[in-house]
């Protein structure tokens, strides 16, 4: 019995082993390369998120270049039930962004979806409280844009 499972973890070591089997490794210094542009719909504080991830300030000509040509973001009420207010509201952003170099270009479409409890009495606290969940869903959209980047760049 030991014999066979010894004989087992060995052949599926050297499968493994055979089959290049290894950690993606991502070049973090590279996100320093790109230049970034925007349509005129981008608030200021998604770009100076973007631009503080991607470094753009930096005086380096690059051919390498990040443009977010959309931005949308929507809010949605959804009504249920005898109350005649919503109960809940469903927040969407989405973007498309087009990552290109002098011989690649990829064009992605980036969105991200949030619901919230609508039954807040308060409606400064609500407000904040949607503005808050936009934060959190851009910190979304950046880690996508990094991921699709780090993919793009393979």
């Amino acid at each position: 019995m030991k014999l066979k499972s010894l004989f087992l973890y060995v052949f599926i070591l050297f499968f493994i082993n055979s089959c290049q089997f290894n950690q993606l490794s991502v070049d973090i210094s590279k996100k320093d390369l790109f230049s970034i542009s925007f349509v005129n719909a981008v608030p200021d504080t998604f770009e100076k998120k973007l631009k503080f991830v991607f470094n753009s300030n930096s005086k380096i000509d690059t051919q390498a270049k990040i443009s977010i040509q959309e931005y949308i973001f929507k809010n949605y009420d959804i009504f249920g039930g005898p109350a005649l207010r919503s109960l809940e509201g469903e927040l969407n952003l989405k973007i498309n962004i087009e990552i290109s170099t002098e011989n690649k270009k990829i064009i992605k479409k980036l969105a991200t979806y949030k619901r919230y409890k609508s039954n807040e009495l308060n409606p400064f606290a609500q407000e904040q409280m949607i503005k808050a969940l936009e934060s959190e869903m851009q910190n979304e959209l950046i880690k996508q844009i990094i991921f699709e980047v780090n993919a793009f760049e393979m």
